[in-house]
């Protein structure tokens, strides 16, 4: 089938004079056949030149803009109508016209999902949205719902590459994409998941590359500090890792809720992000960090917390884009690596919903402790 040409015309009727305004339209060619799509934008003869609006007028940024979100809107339907292999030239206007009915800025309509979560996510989750709305903002390669294509999802993580993103933050923003692009599917302003074709991967480092080694978490932990705000940030993580909670829920740490266990100081409390019952034995390393506070940890947000993180390491000598989730993976992976704490209390001090979720996590994890073990039995 033969790709449909698209063009502007401008006066086609030749009606435009110096006192009257002529439309400016989209004309589609295929098969011998020409369909003439209205875009809405009327021109003095001297406001339209070499195809596009002149820069006489004030605002031809904005009507340039708004004859390329028609044009991209029209080949958007085009090429749905081929792969359905039902392409009607004849349905285009009133097609496109339902579809521009609607907004058709999707960072607009991103914005204002986000601020419908708003009041029921963790500051800290709150700024990777900002985060990540910003950088929409800035770049402009996605800007309608006719830009959410596969392509640009692509270059949205070249975009991401160059500016320097590890594997998982590159993720990460993918993530929110996606969570948008499905909240615009369901109201119907995207047809198609353009990451149903895509193979874009979450990466390596997840799981077991995510956390510090017991000699590298024990020099972390022991290292000097002078500088009194990296000082406090190590010790957050350290307490951190001590009770492997999220950054949310460290963030809502709150001792009164301890309660005395066989003589153990325990906490519980509930997971800020699935509302999951978790319950941790603050070990003796977790209360001289909390004594050294007066009982209320020194919280930073989560942006702040993971730039000094990636500081405070350098003084122990440790070359790793240290994050405050790193503490959570650190703390299950020391207890597993132990061999002698059974899988599914791990699951109850992580806050995890099913001990599979934990399974799938620390697998490898798992994997060098049954090596370890088979070894120690062998030299018995």
């Amino acid at each position: 089938m033969v790709i449909p040409s698209l063009t502007f015309v401008y006066d086609r009727r030749g009606r435009g004079s110096k006192t009257t305004a002529a439309q400016v339209e989209l004309v589609v060619y295929a098969d011998k056949k020409r369909k003439y799509i209205t875009t809405g934008v009327k021109l003095f003869p001297k406001e339209w030149s070499h195809g596009e609006v002149s820069a006489c007028r004030e605002d031809y940024e904005e009507l340039n803009e708004q004859l390329r979100m028609v044009k991209r809107k029209t080949r958007e339907i085009i090429t749905r109508m081929i792969s359905e292999n039902a392409l009607n030239l004849d349905a285009l206007p009133k097609i496109l016209a339902e579809e521009l009915q609607r907004t058709d800025n999707f960072i607009d309509f991103a914005r204002e999902r986000a601020r419908w979560k708003y009041s029921s996510i963790s500051a800290g989750t709150k700024e990777h949205y900002e985060l990540f709305l910003r950088f929409l903002e800035d770049w402009k390669g996605i800007v309608y719902f006719s830009d959410v294509t596969e392509n640009n999802i692509l270059n949205m993580d070249k975009v991401l590459k160059k500016k320097g993103l590890k594997e998982q933050s590159r993720w990460n923003y993918h993530k929110f994409m996606k969570y948008f692009i499905l909240q615009a599917m369901e109201d119907g302003l995207i047809k198609r998941n353009p990451y149903s074709r895509l193979d874009i991967k979450r990466g390596n480092e997840s799981g077991l590359t995510r956390y510090l080694t017991p000699e590298e978490f024990h020099r972390f932990e022991t290292c000097i500090i002078k500088d009194k705000c990296l000082e406090r940030v190590r010790d957050v993580f350290v307490f951190q890792t001590y009770t492997m909670m999220s950054y949310s829920d460290l963030a809502e740490f709150d001792y009164k809720k301890c309660i005395s266990v066989n003589g153990r100081k325990v906490y519980k409390s509930k997971r800020t992000k699935t509302g999951q019952e978790f319950m941790v034995v603050l070990l003796e390393p977790a209360i001289q960090i909390l004594k050294k506070y007066k009982n209320k940890l020194p919280i930073i947000s989560n942006v702040k917390y993971n730039a000094y993180l990636k500081i405070a390491v350098n003084y122990a000598q440790i070359d790793k884009a240290v994050t405050t989730h790193w503490a959570r993976h650190t703390g299950a992976t020391l207890l597993l690596n132990e061999g002698n704490v059974p899988m599914h209390i791990v699951q109850h001090i992580l806050g995890h919903s099913t001990i599979r979720e934990t399974e799938r996590t620390y697998a490898k994890v798992l994997d060098k402790t049954i090596v370890d073990s088979m070894v120690n039995y062998e030299r018995v």
